[in-house]
């Protein structure tokens, strides 16, 4: 129960480029971290910092103030020149780490929405979610993920010199993803290292004209240009290079049933998309992660219009 003191938030999976849309559309998926967050008294003999965490990265992540979500959550109160408060976290992590599945954004988007919920009740002062979303820049520098964790569903990002554009792309609610979550991880800014500085205007078009495609058509998904839509020249198959089976299973999953598929966000995740008898679809990715010997675990899931939100 949410109280003066007390805040509990859900916030998504989300998965970013969806092909073409590298660094500019991002959706938020069913799959959901839990945070609690309980102010401690000042004059309260505790710890200035407690960190709980099960699930995901309960072995590993870190417990002080390099937590991610403890960051997020004191840049609002140095911002207004606020004492951080004595606050203790829990966290339970069922987003995968380091898989393209918007870990880091989850984190990052609850940690802003609970110190914005502390300083509304306590200081009258509330920032919107566009504002949140460009203070969060300060620990992630790409907005693809975060703009569909604050806002749920699918989103496109247009950062500007001051600001940052989003705009919702509708898409059919029958849609199913069928996620395949490798045991290899991926750091995303290694990862990026090893993307072209320059494209050539050839691929510059191709992806662009799938990038229109695929907002144009996912609210009406067609077979044929759904598959055409999430191709991608730029970076997909560059961060698949070491993955060559991945990389077979990603061109594969249109052949079995699947509308389209991608890399999700930096991989080594690959989603494929379907509107038509899902557990069919499953089973025959399945089959063949196992004849390939592809290690992964494989869910049913589906984008969701919820973003990151405190539980009432």
């Amino acid at each position: 129960m949410t109280t003066k003191n007390y805040i509990k938030i859900y916030s998504p999976a989300t998965i970013a480029n969806m092909g073409p849309g590298f660094d500019c559309i991002g959706g938020a998926i069913d799959i959901w971290n839990e945070f609690e967050f309980t102010l401690e008294p000042h004059e309260s003999k505790k710890p200035e910092l407690t960190i709980e965490i099960n699930g995901e990265g309960q072995n590993n992540l870190p417990l002080d103030k390099s937590n991610l979500t403890y960051k997020a959550f004191s840049i609002l109160f140095k911002m207004l020149q606020i004492k951080i408060p004595k606050i203790n976290i829990k966290i339970n992590n069922n987003i995968n780490l380091e898989r393209g599945l918007g870990s880091s954004s989850s984190a990052i988007s609850a940690g802003l929405l609970a110190a914005n919920f502390f300083i509304n009740n306590n200081h009258n002062k509330c920032f919107s979610k566009t504002e949140l979303l460009n203070i969060s820049k300060k620990l992630e520098d790409h907005y693809d993920n975060l703009a569909a964790c604050f806002n749920g569903g699918i989103q496109l990002c247009i950062p500007s010199k001051s600001d940052v554009i989003i705009s919702n792309i509708e898409y059919d609610t029958n849609i199913k993803l069928i996620i395949v979550i490798p045991k290899n991880k991926t750091n995303t800014k290694e990862s990026r290292t090893n993307l072209p500085k320059t494209i050539s205007v050839k691929n510059f078009v191709h992806n662009m004209s799938r990038l229109s495609l695929l907002t144009n058509n996912l609210k009406s998904p067609n077979t044929n240009n759904l598959k055409t839509a999430f191709n991608d020249v730029f970076h997909q198959d560059i961060r698949l290079k070491n993955y060559p089976k991945l990389k077979k299973l990603l061109n594969k999953i249109p052949e079995i049933g699947g509308l389209g598929s991608f890399l999700c966000g930096s991989g080594p995740t690959i989603a494929g998309i379907t509107t038509n008898n899902p557990m069919s679809f499953f089973y025959e990715v399945a089959d063949y992660c196992d004849k390939q010997n592809i290690e992964a675990n494989l869910l049913i899931t589906s984008f969701t219009k919820q973003g990151a939100h405190i539980k009432n």
